[in-house]
């Protein structure tokens, strides 16, 4: 089930993919996710709607992305 993220979330994603794409050419949506899973840990809100959010952000900017092999969570 896809979730809307809370307001600092969503604040903590368009940051993230705005920082990412001046350091990297194509943005890798599951790494970008993790790394706001880990800082939302206590949250428990799913990779995969993370995701999404980090996707449909980078595209809407125009920014191409990726969607890499995670390796499987461990918290």
């Amino acid at each position: 089930m896809l979730i809307k993220l809370s307001e600092d979330m969503q604040r903590a994603v368009e940051t993230k993919v705005r920082s990412k794409i001046d350091e990297v050419l194509v943005l890798d949506v599951n790494a970008t996710a993790e790394e706001i899973r880990r800082a939302f840990v206590e949250r428990n809100v799913a990779l995969e709607d993370i995701a999404v959010s980090v996707a449909k952000f980078a595209t809407q900017c125009g920014y191409p992305i990726e969607f890499a092999p995670q390796a499987p969570q461990r918290d």
